[in-house]
């Protein structure tokens, strides 16, 4: 589903897939659950806390080993504290 309730300059795609985090400073490799994706950036549902501003590699696998992964460097803008732990929202860098 594609929404644009608030007027941002790509669409959003919602979605419920994993995705692979890599936090450049450490190395650590973990999966979040990805809420959105867009050419800009993505939401992502994590239980461990983000830092603004913090360096991370973002990979989105298809369906099919036939697509290629989707790999992007991103920056944390904003990490929000709720019930399923945090909902982290960044920006791609490159």
């Amino acid at each position: 589903m594609l929404v644009d309730e608030e007027r941002r300059d790509f669409m959003r795609l919602i979605t419920q897939t994993d995705v692979t985090i890599v936090r450049l400073s450490s190395g650590t490799e973990m999966t979040a659950r990805l809420e959105n994706l867009s050419a800009s950036g993505c939401a992502f549902r994590s239980e461990v806390q983000f830092a603004a501003d913090e360096e991370l590699e973002i990979l989105v696998r298809g369906s099919s080993e036939r697509i290629e992964p989707l790999r992007r460097c991103a920056r944390v803008v904003r990490a929000t504290p709720g019930d399923a732990g945090y909902l982290v929202g960044v920006e791609f860098t490159h």
